[in-house]
């Protein structure tokens, strides 16, 4: 064991040697200059424009018409739906928010559960409004509910369009 303490600590003292030669070409590397190929980069030009936004409503105020408030477009020509009538709460989301999740039929009608955005379900029957575009329930069955929209056409008509809402299928 003695022996092998001995050549160890020899060794050691091996390495310990004269570095003068190294520090000298580490010194040398480091004083030589780097060169540059490439111009170096230019900024552009800044060009400061002042941030006006007085006459916009502040993102923190809520907004001065409410869904509930009818809605006073249109063109006397063409088919309009009811501006008029007292908006109801599932029109405050679009149909393809709303999933169906299932029906249900007592002895006079049917009857269709309706998952919102705001994570409730809701119950509906044919003639209840919901939807965006003033949809109306227009039938319900065990395949799913028809709901007939009035899409503007952004000239002041507006057109009915059916859209079906299905049960999801389990994959």
């Amino acid at each position: 064991m003695r022996y092998w303490l001995l050549l160890l600590t020899g060794l050691l003292a091996g390495c310990s040697g004269d570095m003068d030669e190294l520090r000298q070409y580490v010194a040398d590397v480091q004083a030589r200059p780097v060169p540059f190929t490439e111009p170096p980069v230019v900024p552009p030009e800044f060009t400061s424009v002042p941030y006006q936004v007085a006459q916009l409503r502040s993102p923190f105020e809520q907004s001065v018409r409410s869904i509930t408030e009818p809605l006073e477009l249109g063109r006397p020509d063409c088919p309009q739906p009811d501006h008029q009538r007292e908006r109801a709460y599932l029109e405050a989301y679009a149909l393809d928010s709303l999933d169906l999740k299932g029906t249900m039929q007592d002895p006079q009608r049917y009857w269709a559960l309706l998952l919102a955005g705001d994570g409730n379900v809701y119950t509906v029957k044919e003639g209840d409004y919901l939807g965006l575009f003033n949809g109306q329930v227009a039938s319900i069955d065990e395949s799913g509910v028809m709901v007939s929209e009035w899409i503007p056409d952004g000239n002041g008509c507006w057109n009915q369009r059916d859209t079906k809402l299905v049960l999801a299928q389990d994959q």
